[in-house]
């Protein structure tokens, strides 16, 4: 089944491979072409290297894991990494089979996986341990910037602690070391930026104004496409001199964007509209699984849960396998895809709001929201270009010192923590100076 649980397996030998390829695979792979560490932060992760340690990195791009594994290299460390159950499956497997032996563990998301937690636990109560875990739980391609972190993650932590103390060890600690991960383009984006708006703009039907400032087009493009979605889900939605169409009457469709003057007020806050979007996105999927949709929980976690329903049912093998059995399999699981591309959207929609762009005007900002919306509409990005990265590590917290508070109130203590690793991550995010847009 696709939940099963697949243990990490540490290979010394493989990790030398994986470490000797990471000069080729950065640049020609990942558009890496160097990585920027402060070397004082490298001395503490080398001081912390008797202790047990969570890591806790945030998570713009699908590039990070290979990034903590280049800091396991520099300071000599190997670290055992928490990562989602699909990111085993590429290559019939095989793929799946290398990270495991540089110390990859699965996690299914959106669920209690106990056999996860339970290996995450047993990871960290052995002396000198390194765990990388993502609070943010998810890519959400925002270079700067971070969604809530899961409690989930420290709790993980704290539950690791108990073992410890509940095994003798009184005294050991337990860190959380913050990182902080941000790319910055090492050349000028301005060409590749224009042509992304060009393509952009000729898939949407927005009629190309090369003269216009890139934010501008960004926006016209933007409303042309939240336009089509919000007709895609039925939405009721807002465009110049309109006002906000009454949802239930039968009114004429409002004019696509691409007709409407070249200037539109960009005062507009779009943030409702795409929030509304997000949750019509949960809505259908929910309805057609037959399933009831999470309430109260955050959009990550709701989507997730999702996710993992819908990835059950197109990949779970039938337990009789009669040819009757395996056509209803089939079918269900042809009925199913579809609700996977819309939770795909949903994914890589998740951290999106109006201002982005706005409120700091970077080249890498500007990529970030082009590549959503390449992504939106071809499937694949295009717009890309080399990038220095930048880690920043903080300054670690023993779990220890929250022992007694944790004792007294477990669910505040880690919301505590939580949202204090998440501010250490989002402070040394802010450390890097910006670089204006062209």
């Amino acid at each position: 089944m696709a939940d099963d649980f697949i243990a990490a397996s540490p290979s010394p030998l493989v990790r030398g491979l994986c470490r000797a390829s990471l000069p080729v695979v950065l640049p020609w792979v990942l558009d890496v072409v160097g990585v920027d560490y402060e070397e004082s932060e490298l001395a503490r992760v080398r001081a912390l290297a008797p202790h047990r340690v969570l890591i806790t990195p945030n998570h713009p791009t699908n590039t990070e894991p290979a990034l903590l594994f280049h800091l396991s290299a520099a300071v000599g460390q190997p670290f055992f990494f928490l990562a989602c159950r699909e990111a085993f499956d590429p290559l019939w497997g095989l793929w799946g089979q290398v990270i495991r032996r540089i110390g990859a563990f699965s996690v299914v998301r959106g669920t209690a996986d106990r056999a996860s937690f339970r290996a995450t636990r047993e990871i960290l109560a052995r002396p000198g341990a390194k765990v990388v875990a993502f609070p943010e739980g998810e890519v959400y391609s925002q270079n700067d910037s971070l969604l809530p972190f899961h409690s989930g993650v420290i709790q993980l932590a704290f539950w690791a602690l108990e073992d410890l103390r509940k095994g003798g060890d009184s005294g050991s600690p337990l860190y959380i070391l913050p990182v902080a991960i941000k790319y910055v383009f090492t050349r000028d984006m301005s060409r590749a930026i224009l042509a992304s708006l060009t393509r952009l703009e000729n898939f949407t039907g927005v009629p190309p104004h090369g003269d216009t400032p890139p934010y501008v087009r960004l926006r016209h493009i933007g409303r042309a496409m939240l336009h089509s979605l919000e007709t895609e889900y039925r939405l009721s939605g807002r465009d110049e001199g309109r006002g906000m169409r009454d949802e239930g009457k039968k009114s004429p469709d409002p004019p696509h964007p691409s007709s409407l003057a070249p200037h539109p007020s960009e005062e507009e806050d779009l943030t409702p509209r795409l929030d509304a979007i997000k949750e019509a996105i949960l809505q259908r999927v929910a309805s057609a699984a037959g399933v009831a949709l999470p309430k109260g929980e955050t959009l990550p976690e709701r989507m997730r849960a999702l996710i993992h329903v819908i990835e059950t049912v197109t990949r779970e093998e039938p337990h009789d396998k009669t040819p009757y059995d395996t056509e209803l399999r089939r079918q269900q699981s042809e009925r199913a895809l579809p609700l996977l591309n819309d939770l795909r959207r949903l994914a890589n929609w998740i951290a999106v709001y109006d201002g982005y762009v706005r409120a700091d005007p970077t080249p890498e900002r500007m990529v970030d929201t082009l590549q959503r919306l390449e992504r939106e509409c071809f499937g694949k990005t295009y717009v890309r270009g080399p990038r220095r990265c930048r880690v920043r590590i903080g300054e670690a917290l023993d779990l220890g010192t929250c022992w007694g508070a944790y004792q007294n109130g477990k669910r505040a203590e880690v919301a505590k923590v939580t949202r204090a690793v998440e501010a250490s991550v989002g402070a040394l995010l802010k450390t890097y100076p910006p670089c204006p847009l062209p």
